[in-house]
Order: structure tokens, then C-alpha cells, then sequence
């Protein structure tokens, strides 16, 4: 029985949304609710988590007859999603009594259809919930200004020092004889925003936020940084009817 039916006018939202959670996990559990759909979930190494929600409004037509929990490898759904065009349309669909996914791509213009089944896993137990984690530091900044800066930090180090002021934001990375600095002063173009009453700083890995805010920025051209000192980093993407969240273990050496 079909309990879950999305619609969307193009594939192409579905596609990068998936594609952010890609970044931290290859299989995870959806929430679906007649409100919204939901996934928290942590990498393999306990290092990440992403936290994904979206409401029922991000869809063109969003039905869900009871909640249910969807248990599917990412990867391969947007390997499959990959396959769609720009004139496409896109609608999943879940049975639950067959357990497995139907995905639809509809070029209404062409009068062509093409559907794709894809089986869904077994429940992975215990749920997560997303920490509740109180911050010293926020900033809003543009989401490619600050992913160049961590693309300049690569070629320096494998760990990159963050460090928000009342009047700016700065990423460090340091080798044994070089380093690279980048300072967004608030008031300027990329700093949209700054809220602390001291500096706050914290050190993380270089490889996590590139895997991470390389597809998280085609999803919104602002980011919101949350930061406390030598605590975990909460990287906030706002979307269209929903947000993703992640959050970074730092590095402490």
C-alpha cells in the first residue's frame, strides 16, 4: 500500500539535498510524518552529523497516510536521480508492503515517463536525536566565500582554526612553513552577520568541512556558523522549506 508520495516539479532540489547527506553517511533513516520528513544521522567515525529537515511545503504535493520510517542507501538514490534532466519532473513514492521506492521521472513536454524500484534496507535500530548544544558565537556568511577559504587551507594543512570576533571571522591553516589566513570583516560583502561578546575559537579538520559544505552550498548561498571555544561546530544551510545542519567534532591537537 503506497503510505508516502512526494511530488516535485524538478529533480534537480531532490538531487542536491541528497547530495548533502551523502556527505556524512551512505544509508540512513528517514522520519515521514504528515508534516515533515526527517533524518539525523552520524558518520561512521562519530567525527559528523547531518540533520535534515523538510516540511511538507518544500514539496508540490506532499502525501503521507500514517508516519513511517524509510531506510534507504542514499548513494544509490542519487545515482539514480542523477539520471534526470532539467525538463523532468519528480515524484517518490513508498509501499510499504513491498517495502520499496518508486521514483518517477516525467518529461511532460516529451510525453515520456521513466521509472525506477529501489528496495528499501532494514531499520538501522536506535535512533539519534541532534544534540541541544548552546554557542558562544554565530556568523552568517557567504557559503562560497567561506568554502574557498577552506579550498586555500587544503593546500596548507589537514586542519584549519576558526575564530569569530565581535567585528570579523577568520580561518587559519598553518604548515611547518606556511599558512594561509582569511579575514572576513564584518560590514564587507561575505560577512553578513556576527554575534559574540569575546573571540571564540576552535580548530577542525580540513577534509570534513570540504566534504561537507562542497555540495551543502549549492543548496544556499548563506551559511550560518555556530561556534564555541574547543567545542563542536554547527554549520547551518537554510532551505526552501526546510534546513540541513551539520555539526564537526573539533580537533583537539
Amino acid at each position: 500500500m503506497e503510505v508516502v508520495y512526494l511530488r516535485f516539479p524538478n529533480a534537480d532540489y531532490m538531487t542536491d539535498v541528497l547530495r548533502a547527506i551523502t556527505a556524512v553517511i551512505e544509508e540512513g533513516t528517514f522520519k515521514v510524518s504528515s508534516e515533515s520528513m526527517r533524518l539525523t544521522a552520524m558518520d561512521p567515525a562519530h567525527i559528523s552529523l547531518v540533520d535534515l529537515e523538510l516540511r511538507k511545503e518544500s514539496a508540490e504535493e506532499y502525501r503521507v497516510s500514517r508516519e513511517i520510517e524509510i531506510t534507504l542507501n542514499v548513494e544509490e538514490l542519487v545515482k539514480l536521480l542523477r539520471r534526470a534532466k532539467r525538463s523532468e519532473a519528480l515524484a517518490i513514492s513508498y509501499d510499504d508492503e513491498v517495502r520499496r521506492l518508486t521514483v518517477k521521472l516525467a518529461d511532460v513536454r516529451g510525453g515520456k515517463e521513466r521509472d525506477f524500484v529501489i528496495s528499501t534496507l532494514e531499520p538501522m535500530g536506535t535512533s539519534i536525536n541532534p544534540p541541544n548544544l548552546n554557542f558562544e558565537a554565530w556568523v552568517k556568511v557567504s557559503s562560497d566565500e567561506f568554502y574557498e577559504a577552506i579550498e586555500d587551507a587544503k593546500t596548507i594543512s589537514d586542519a584549519v582554526r576558526i575564530t569569530i570576533r565581535p567585528d570579523s571571522l577568520i580561518i587559519l591553516a598553518k604548515g611547518e612553513s606556511r599558512s594561509s589566513q582569511h579575514k572576513f570583516t564584518k560590514g564587507g560583502a561575505a560577512l553578513h552577520e556576527v554575534d559574540t561578546r569575546s573571540d571564540v575559537t576552535a580548530s577542525f579538520s580540513v577534509a570534513y568541512l570540504e566534504k561537507i559544505i562542497r555540495p551543502a552550498k549549492q543548496l544556499s548561498e548563506e551559511m550560518t556558523l555556530h561556534l564555541s571555544n574547543n567545542r563542536p561546530i554547527k554549520l547551518s544551510f537554510p532551505l526552501s522549506g526546510g534546513k540541513i545542519d551539520y555539526l564537526i567534532a573539533p580537533r583537539m591537537d
